[in-house]
């Protein structure tokens, strides 16, 4: 796969897409990072103009940067792809093959793992996350082997993940413990911290919090932390005499469980915007947080050279809006969050960078991609723009796709081979019926039990696909081929060729790439740049 070096590419975009602002794009970009939570491929109106959710704002920055078409995430389940998104490796490499999801330690990183947070403190940037992490953290001091002493300071958390700032939520505002984090601290007194009680289905889940816990405040709660820090950053660039850059990894609470929308968000409607549900609302409120952010950057004069990208954790929940209200969160894929099928893990992905015009943008406006991409290939796309090699032992599984948002690899050449994808545990293409004695129980059980069955012959029991640019090879829970499909003919996977003799040589390829892959050590040659 060719390697474009960062030096190369700079000339090109300054000889060709920036010839009235190159001087100023000769700076490090700014990256602003938004991580939107069960969002599906159906749920923003550029991706699905069918949905029933306008989300005016992603529309128009996908039409003034580049949208991926063909984007996934790694697993279809939130824990294991954040650790991904922030290592650039596939999550079988972390802790656990399906994530971390304590907050307790130890956290899904491996001793000597590092994330894009290392990699752009080493070319300079001061680096911030902000809202749920859903890795795992580590206390200095524990009360038993499953309570902390909120008193004490996370001995793993954000600082050691390589942020200079940090204002966190340890899994997520569904699940406890329901307190935000500055800087490895509890924002608050750990006195009252009390256990709070579960509410309904769709709300949050039992576990120890802050007694006053309001989880529609959330989005509005993060966006003015990262306003603070992003004047914070401005003012410490004034006092040292240099222009630094930023990284801001963003992670919103939209759309995930509880669906708790504030009436308002930043002076716009929100709670019944949509007409439908508290979960489409919590899709519009990623809409409303990026056009705050966008109006942010634009008032600091910092919007033409952000990097703004906008993508989902894994696919969408369809729930009760397609039936009662036809609006499809995964766009009329098959599947949804937790499974391999496309509805489990093809998400949006929005790229911007540029003034919006054609002679001010690094990326050209309006630019629609078919390029196969995972979203761990964020992290070689970063190092490359900062001008950074992450090392041999790094990013272990990450493409650069700054070659595509350049408009310099032609569509017909795959920027990656292949990509694999993973499942929730026990959720692959599963059998026709459920077994007698779990129908009337939560599909839950049923899934534990097929993964039992998986792990007492010695395998995972998570589904695995592996994926190219038009074929797709699902894998069952014992790493078994139980799904053929041609994408480019049948993207919604109605037909399953996995009994065409004609298509055998095919299966064993896959399963091959499958196999070969996970004994590696890397999946992708390390990532070589040279510094202009």
């Amino acid at each position: 796969m060719r390697q474009f070096t960062f030096s190369y590419i700079l000339l090109l975009s300054i000889a060709f897409v920036l010839p009235l602002f190159a001087e100023e794009h000769l700076k490090l970009p700014n990256v602003l990072l938004i991580l939107a939570d069960d969002i599906g491929y159906g749920d923003f109106s550029c991706y699905n103009p069918q949905g029933h959710i306008r989300t005016l704002e992603l529309d128009r920055l996908a039409a003034t940067g580049i949208r991926f078409t063909n984007a996934h995430s790694p697993a279809a389940l939130c824990s294991p792809t954040r650790y991904a998104i922030l290592t650039g490796n596939y999550p079988w490499r972390g802790r656990n093959p399906d994530g971390t999801w304590t907050y307790v330690g130890p956290t899904q990183f491996l001793p000597g793992q590092k994330t894009i947070g290392h990699f752009l403190q080493q070319a300079g940037y001061r680096t911030a996350m902000f809202g749920k992490a859903g890795i795992g953290t580590t206390y200095e001091r524990m009360i038993s082997a499953d309570v902390p002493d909120f008193n004490s300071k996370l001995s793993e958390g954000p600082i050691q993940w390589g942020f200079d700032y940090s204002y966190i939520i340890p899994r997520g505002h569904q699940i406890g413990p329901y307190v935000y984090y500055e800087n490895n601290i509890l924002v608050g007194e750990p006195s009252k911290i009390t256990m709070l009680e579960q509410e309904d289905h769709w709300g949050r889940t039992k576990g120890f919090g802050i007694a006053d816990w309001d989880s529609s405040a959330i989005g509005q709660t993060l966006t003015e932390k990262a306003t603070a820090f992003i004047d914070k950053h401005l003012k410490q660039n004034r006092i040292e005499g240099k222009e630094r850059p930023f990284l801001i990894h963003f992670c919103s609470d939209g759309a995930h469980a509880p669906y708790t929308p504030p009436q308002t968000l930043f002076g716009h409607q929100l709670a019944g915007a949509t007409g439908m549900s508290a979960r489409t609302d919590m899709v519009l409120e990623i809409d409303i947080l990026l056009r705050q952010f966008v109006k942010i950057l634009k008032e600091r004069n910092l919007y033409n050279n952000t990097v703004i990208i906008v993508t989902s954790d894994n696919g969408g929940l369809t729930l009760n809006d397609r039936k009662h209200f036809g609006h499809d969160a995964v766009g009329g894929l098959r599947g949804q969050k937790g499974s391999v099928w496309e509805g489990g893990h093809r998400v949006p992905l929005i790229i911007h960078w540029g003034d919006d015009t054609d002679a001010g943008s690094v990326i050209k406006p309006g630019t629609v991609t078919r390029q196969l991409v995972g979203l761990h290939d964020i992290v070689a796309t970063l190092s490359e723009i900062a001008g950074i090699e992450p090392g041999e032992d790094q990013s272990l599984d990450s493409v650069s796709l700054l070659p595509v948002l350049l408009g310099k690899q032609d569509e017909t050449i795959p920027i990656r081979d292949n990509l694999l994808i993973q499942s929730q545990y026990g959720y692959d293409t599963l059998p026709l019926g459920i077994p007698k004695e779990f129908q009337d129980k939560p599909f839950r059980e049923y899934a534990d039990f097929l993964t039992q069955k998986a792990h007492n012959e010695g395998f995972e029991g998570i589904g695995h696909a592996v994926i190219t640019n038009r074929w797709k090879l699902i894998l069952g829970l014992k790493d078994q081929p139980e799904f053929l499909v041609d994408l480019n003919e049948d993207l919604y996977e109605r037909t399953n060729q996995i009994s065409d003799t004609t298509q055998q040589q095919r299966i064993n390829e896959y399963l091959s790439i499958y196999q070969t892959i996970r004994k590696s050590k890397r999946s992708i040659p390390p990532l070589r740049v040279t510094s202009p």
